[in-house]
């Protein structure tokens, strides 16, 4: 499949094929070929054909987020990703696969169909054009882990979420993930990120932050890998350690207090912690985009 710009690494527009899981109701909605590429392969979530295809899904899950100690329910999947939302994701038929990628994602036999490397879930809110990110998931790191791969996968995360976010047509994007999550290093690559929460006991794990922006093409094209475009970034004010849960808190209190933070760029590992930038927003919204400077 080809885009009508070009990225880092291409390899993933040609050698890899789209999908999208979705409803009959929720696919009209959605754009299946998102900036010129090659029209996403349907699965129907309410079809028993669609049953093999969606267990694998489950295991790319596992795979992903079994570590940390966060594997999706299969009901989770269903009620709250595939019933109201949608996935996007980019794969290769069985038939491509090589022997380490098989064993890892335990193919049943006879199985012909896709099987999905990454995966991006995303829920329609209440506002038109509001959307929340619900999962970011890449096979790159267990596929690298098991052994040479044959397939060149950098990027592979941020292309998918990117893909995603113009195939739901998300206008307004908010998101939540942990201070030490490998996934805010993609999350940054869409600009500046909004901070709504800094510690969050509504979660399950308190150190996540919630996080959104604008969506504009320049923003989807520059998290893809089109060197075309450069984002806005402010400066950084300070810095937070991701593991200063105290540090969390004070920022969580000031936030509440009415002040505006953003995470203008991408964290920096230093001394064996992970150090996320922080932009204070003034009133003007430094030219963050509607939303993104004050309520």
């Amino acid at each position: 499949m080809s885009l009508s710009f070009a990225i880092r690494n291409p390899t993933l527009m040609t050698e890899l094929v789209p999908y999208v899981v979705a409803t009959p109701f929720n696919l009209p909605l959605l754009d299946v070929q998102p900036f010129g590429a090659q029209p996403a392969q349907v699965i129907d979530p309410t079809r028993l054909s669609s049953a093999p295809f969606l267990d694998i899904l489950h295991r790319l899950d596992g795979l992903t987020f079994g570590p940390e100690g966060m594997p999706m329910p299969k009901w989770v999947f269903y009620d709250c990703a595939e019933m109201p939302g949608a996935i996007y994701g980019l794969g290769l038929p069985a038939n491509r696969l090589w022997p380490a990628a098989r064993e890892l994602f335990a193919l049943p036999d006879g199985y012909e169909g896709i099987v999905p490397l990454s995966m991006y879930i995303a829920i329609p809110m209440q506002t038109r054009g509001v959307w929340f990110g619900h999962n970011l998931a890449s096979a790159g790191p267990a596929l690298r882990a098991a052994g040479p791969t044959d397939i060149d996968l950098r990027g592979l995360g941020s292309v998918t979420k990117g893909l995603a976010l113009r195939c739901f047509g998300v206008k307004t994007f908010w998101g939540a993930t942990q201070w030490l999550s490998k996934a805010l290093f993609i999350h940054v690559k869409f600009g500046p990120l909004r901070l709504a929460t800094a510690w969050t006991p509504a979660h399950s794990e308190n150190e996540t932050l919630t996080y959104g922006f604008d969506v504009t093409d320049d923003k989807l094209r520059a998290s893809i890998g089109d060197r075309s475009i450069t984002l806005e970034r402010p400066p950084v004010d300070f810095w937070l350690d991701s593991s200063d849960k105290a540090a969390m808190q004070a920022l969580q209190h000031r936030i509440e207090a009415g002040e505006r933070f953003v995470i203008p760029s991408a964290p920096r590992h230093e001394a064996g912690d992970v150090r996320v930038p922080i932009a204070v927003v003034p009133s003007s919204g430094h030219g963050l985009g509607p939303g993104l400077g004050s309520e």
